[in-house]
């Protein structure tokens, strides 16, 4: 069979097992394999989001952009809001329709339209794993005293551990991990606020206005890095799983999490450069208690990981890849810990600022058409689910749109690997490329689809009275 064929692969073993190997692809997951509530994506987004990658976002603003704690915090609300309800508005749509989040972009992108798309997922996924991988190297080197080499195995060892067993494992990973997080974090945030020099008693508010939207610019980037995946994680809901629950759980999860560890980051960023970001951590609590938060730290960048690495596999699958899904997350795991070894010798703050904004160049333009797309056009034209994989739908108006998106992006790019023209003759404006492709991108899609005659809507695929009963 196919890995993208519309019928189920047979498990191998219970759908609530967790130490089961999923086997399901890219096809639809049936009815009688739906489960779990809504309630469980606020644990998983609130345990990818509380980890080392959060708070060292967080730090850039302070210690490297220049801004003053005060800004710095409405900053990363702001960032994080943005890329949070885009989450739960995809989230939204995994219930419904039982899919892959890049399955469903097939509609507005069309099957070999949304090869790009599926491509640029499995480099944000190994990006993803090299910046998380290089995090939690730097808390093993920090802990253990060992070479880059040995604390790189162990990182790749515990990464594919768990994304190799798949969904039920990963969603058991975040929900055990969101509640020591929070006690973790808890004790970090009680020595960070307390130690962070808060305001300035000059300048409370110092810093310019293009820092201020670079720290937003960055914030949402990270946050839109999980909106390509976010169906992933909800498609084994039952069909008949509340939108609003859904939407709340996830974007709420990401939300709470984002803004405590983001903002909590940027308290630490006011008393050190991130240049080794544990150092951070280590030299602010007491050797027992920094320990401890350390190992947490550890294993909350390992479960962000796997995250990265699942999503990434599914979408070379979606990419025409005729592997097992284990397989394919095997090899997205070796090409990010080859990866992680180049990466890891140079400036990490740079490359991170860097890779942020490069992968929002891209996200942007792609969530602005999928919202358009799904909540706007389907209210005259609904796709069938069949239709996502149907071999004659190979474009749609989707992929020049976010083209276009991407190209509008270009004049207003500031990083140090380009910048554009207008960011360089005004260059208090910061960052901005990532809103105007957004923004260009939803309403060229808008325009393109504008012409298309209204048809009645068909029902939602995949119903499931009996999971919708008892979805709540």
């Amino acid at each position: 069979m196919r890995a993208d064929e519309a019928s189920p692969a047979p498990p191998a073993a219970s759908p609530d097992s967790v130490f089961g190997v999923e086997t399901a692809g890219t096809e639809p997951v049936p009815a009688d394999r739906r489960h779990g509530r809504p309630w469980s994506l606020f644990t998983l987004w609130f345990g990818a989001n509380v980890q080392f990658a959060t708070l060292s976002l967080g730090a850039l603003a302070t210690s490297v952009f220049g801004l003053d704690f005060v800004p710095a915090a409405f900053a990363i609300v702001l960032g994080t809001l943005i890329s949070s309800c885009l989450v739960g508005l995809l989230s939204t749509r995994g219930p419904r329709t039982g899919v892959l989040q890049l399955i469903q972009a097939r509609g507005p992108f069309g099957r070999l339209g949304n090869l790009p798309s599926a491509a640029f997922t499995v480099v944000n996924g190994v990006g993803w794993c090299v910046v998380d991988t290089v995090l939690g190297i730097f808390i093993l080197r920090n802990l253990l005293h060992i070479g880059f080499t040995p604390a790189l195995v162990v990182m790749t060892a515990g990464q594919l551990a768990v994304a190799v067993l798949g969904y039920r494992m990963i969603h058991y990973v975040e929900r055990t991990l969101a509640v020591l997080l929070v006690a973790v974090f808890a004790v970090v945030s009680a020595y960070g606020f307390a130690g962070a020099h808060l305001a300035s008693p000059s300048k409370p508010f110092a810093g310019t206005v293009g820092a201020f939207i670079l720290t937003v610019s960055v914030t949402s980037a990270r946050g839109l890095g999980w909106a390509a995946y976010s169906s992933d994680y909800s498609r084994y809901l039952p069909s008949g799983s509340r939108p609003g629950r859904v939407f709340l759980a996830a974007a709420g999860g990401s939300t709470v999490a984002g803004v405590w560890i983001g903002v909590l980051g940027a308290a630490l960023g006011t008393v050190g450069v991130v240049a080794d970001p544990s150092s951070m951590v280590s030299k602010l609590l007491p050797h027992v208690i920094g320990s401890v938060v350390l190992v947490s730290l550890l294993l909350s960048t390992l479960a962000s990981t796997v995250i990265d690495l699942y999503s990434g596999a599914m979408a070379a699958l979606v990419a025409g890849f005729r592997i097992p899904r284990w397989v394919s997350v095997v090899v997205v795991g070796g090409l990010g810990s080859i990866l992680t070894w180049f990466a890891g010798q140079h400036d990490f703050a740079t490359q991170f600022q860097n890779f942020l904004l490069l992968t929002g160049y891209w996200l942007a333009p792609w969530a602005a058409v999928n919202v358009v797309a799904f909540w706007w056009g389907e209210r005259r034209t609904q796709p069938r689910l069949e239709k996502l994989y149907d071999r004659g739908h190979r474009f749609g108006w989707g992929l020049p749109a976010t083209l276009l998106g991407v190209a509008a992006t270009l004049p207003f790019m500031s990083q140090t690997l380009y910048t554009g023209p207008i960011a360089a003759a005004h260059p208090g404006l910061g960052d901005i490329g990532d809103f105007v492709g957004f923004a260009v991108a939803g309403l060229a899609y808008a325009a393109l689809t504008a012409w298309k005659p209204a048809v009645a809507p068909v029902p939602a695929p995949l119903a499931d009275p009996v999971g919708a009963a008892s979805a709540d």
